[in-house]
């Protein structure tokens, strides 16, 4: 029998600077993985935390960590040679074949850009499947801007547009909410949406879809919610009859929307 907390060694092979509270690291790992998933990061002596799988090419996963707690603390202090424990993959991922002859929209919120690049980047690679790629990125400001060095390749490739909550004289794009440019953006009525980001964002985001004819089962959603066991067993990430961690974290918005609506956001 599988032990479900067994944890495997890794090798970070590289660490990259996003923020002044968000590192990226790159590590060698030869497993499946999919666009999505989470694996639970553990440090000894503290205990582990569910990061969503940012991306994979080359037998590298990359994990976005923003410090916010003991775990998560430590897990940005790494450096290059260090070891790392992981159990994972988990979870289900986006589904890509859904969007096939239909404009793709992807929309995210804050840290929720790790949960959106890999299945960006997956779209781009295939992108003439798509009746065009639109993704909306919104950030609090300019200085917790996630992948910075990418912005000219995705732009060059799909239609990529970023706004900031907070005015900066460094910023020369969009300001406001992301709200705001769903409003301002063309988006088809058979869209297929996929979303990542707090819950009032994902809540109004939704609205805003809605008003554009977006039907609700064409609206994903990845639950951010602290999974602990991941195997469905503690139920401390249950969201109405659904466990997130084994269920999702993506679901279809038409089928948590009774449940997602009645919690305060």
């Amino acid at each position: 029998m599988v032990n479900p907390y067994s944890l495997t060694e890794l090798d970070i092979i590289e660490t990259v600077k996003e923020t002044a509270d968000t590192v990226t690291l790159r590590i060698e790992s030869f497993r499946d993985y999919s666009p999505g998933q989470y694996n639970m990061i553990y440090i000894f002596g503290l205990g582990e935390v569910p990061i969503t799988i940012s991306g994979r090419s080359n037998g590298i996963i990359e994990h976005t960590v923003r410090s916010a707690g003991d775990v998560t603390g430590q897990i940005v202090r790494l450096k290059p040679g260090d070891k790392i424990y992981i159990r994972g993959p988990y979870g289900n991922s986006w589904d890509l074949d859904r969007a096939e002859g239909k404009q793709l929209v992807l929309i995210s919120g804050g840290l929720g850009l790790a949960a959106i690049k890999w299945i960006m980047e997956e779209a781009i690679a295939k992108k003439d499947k798509f009746k065009g790629i639109l993704s909306l990125y919104g950030s609090k400001s300019y200085d917790s801007l996630l992948y910075r060095y990418r912005y000219e390749e995705w732009t060059s490739q799909i239609d990529f547009r970023i706004t900031i909550d907070r005015p900066d004289e460094r910023w020369n794009g969009d300001v406001g909410l992301i709200t705001d440019l769903i409003k301002k953006s063309e988006i088809h009525k058979d869209a297929v949406v996929f979303i990542c980001g707090p819950d009032p964002m994902v809540k109004f985001s939704v609205i805003e879809l809605s008003k554009k004819g977006v039907p609700l089962e064409n609206i994903y959603v990845s639950m951010e919610r602290h999974m602990k066991c991941s195997i469905g067993i503690c139920g401390h990430c249950m969201f109405g009859p659904y466990f997130v961690c084994k269920d999702g974290p993506i679901f279809k918005y038409s089928s948590i929307k009774e449940f997602f609506e009645r919690k305060e956001v």
